[in-house]
This record gives C-alpha cells, structure tokens and sequence, in this order.
C-alpha cells in the first residue's frame, strides 16, 4: 500500500467491530491510502502498523490497524 493507491478491502477473521463497521459504511467504493502503513501514537495501537485511509466520497478519513484487514484489490 502506497500513498496515492486506490484499495477496496475487507475485514480479516477475527477483526474489531470497529475496522468490520468502517469498511462496510465507507468502503463501498474503496479507499484513497492517504498514508502507508506506519506504527502511529494512540492509546488503543496495540504495538501494530496502521494505514490512513479516506473513503472515495471523501465524507471519512482515519486509520485502520494492518493486521485486520486484506487488500482485495
């Protein structure tokens, strides 16, 4: 994942509800990868890489933990 890409994802087994609820509510039409994965300073980071994504509307911008979530396309 690159800056700049165009990505459609899905939630991995196991995912929080909270990654399942982003990707169905904004990730219809994929997302912009407005940052590539990088570990990021937040109380709920769990020692993981994030990815910064915006949704293709461009109604919702925030970070998604790299180990819940697959690229499909």
């Amino acid at each position: 994942m690159k800056e700049g890409d165009t990505i459609f994802l899905t939630a991995l087994p196991g995912a929080s509800q909270r990654t399942k609820n982003r990707i169905r509510e904004r990730g219809a039409d994929g997302f912009t990868v407005e940052r590539p994965p990088q570990s990021i300073t937040a109380a709920d980071n769990r020692g993981v890489n994030w990815v910064m994504v915006m949704s293709a509307d461009g109604k919702w911008s925030g970070w998604l933990p790299v180990d819940e979530i697959e690229v499909v396309s």
